[in-house]
């Protein structure tokens, strides 16, 4: 039996068409290849095969191995009757035990017999179911062919499409690229402007932490005249005190100076009028 070696691939695709009516419908398209080496070509023009997929092929060996062994069995089995019989001739022709072993060979060839021509059949069965498969898969085929054709054309404005906008792609990829070389320079002058304002940010910072010491250097003296402070309006509260005392002494002397004075004129006009009655008695 001769066979060959293929590839097969699977094509499927979709596309839209509207029909006269204006109702848009979706189509899929499918397409089988089959690949055979040149080495592998055994075939004739329009020859129908059968196809068995790689995943059957090893049961197809194993059947086809089966028969195989079954015919040599058959063979063996044959010779081996022959030559008994043969036997059986020359030693016992009416041997009964002979005779048994023979019928139980020729039912266990029967029954070989029968597996194989089962095998044949259902092989022959096989072939021909497969010979209908292909004669319906060429008519499906024949009808992706009619869809693809169709397909192309779409394909064809498709690729008119994509050209059109590849050229738009390319004005926009222009104008990216001169806004591009744009931001690259607003980018150098952000650059520029960052140093420029980090350089400002290190000297407030330095001017930060200038005046952030003196403010420490503030608070430690406010902290030291704060306690001045205390200690003079303590002084100040102790000479208010003395002050307020001195007023009062004060109030006092003059008081008692001015009580003083009042005696004194007193006494002055008691002695006039002493030295006024002496003069007038003289």
């Amino acid at each position: 039996m001769k066979y060959g070696n293929g590839v097969v691939k699977k094509y499927s695709r979709e596309y839209n068409r509207t029909l006269k009516n204006g109702e848009k419908k979706k189509y899929t398209t499918e397409q089988i290849q089959i690949t055979v080496p040149k080495n592998e070509d055994i075939y004739e023009n329009k020859e129908a095969v059968l196809i068995i997929p790689n995943s059957e092929i090893e049961e197809f060996k194993n059947r086809e191995e089966e028969i195989d062994t079954l015919r040599v069995a058959n063979y063996l089995y044959v010779e081996e009757v022959k030559k008994l019989e043969k036997q059986l001739d020359e030693i016992n022709p009416s041997t009964l035990e002979y005779e048994k072993e023979i019928e139980e060979l020729k039912a266990e060839i029967a029954l070989k017999n029968e597996a194989l021509n089962k095998m044949e059949n259902k092989y022959e069965s096989l072939h021909q179911d497969n010979i209908d498969s292909l004669k319906k898969e060429n008519e499906t085929i024949k009808d992706k062919h009619s869809k693809l054709i169709i397909e192309n054309e779409n394909l064809k404005t498709k690729f008119v499409n994509i050209k059109t906008e590849n050229e738009n792609l390319k004005t926009k990829y222009s104008s990216i690229k001169e806004e591009n070389k744009n931001l690259k320079n607003k980018c150098s002058n952000l650059k520029e402007e960052h140093a420029s304002i980090r350089e400002s940010f290190n000297n407030v910072s330095t001017k930060y932490d200038h005046l952030k010491q003196e403010n420490l250097n503030t608070k430690t003296s406010y902290a030291e005249i704060y306690e001045i402070n205390e200690d003079l309006e303590k002084d100040y509260e102790n000479l208010r005190l003395e002050y307020n005392d001195l007023v009062d002494k004060f109030n006092d002397l003059n008081e008692e100076l001015y009580n003083i004075k009042s005696s004194k004129s007193k006494d002055e006009a008691l002695a006039n009028k002493v030295r006024e009655f002496m003069l007038n008695r003289g």
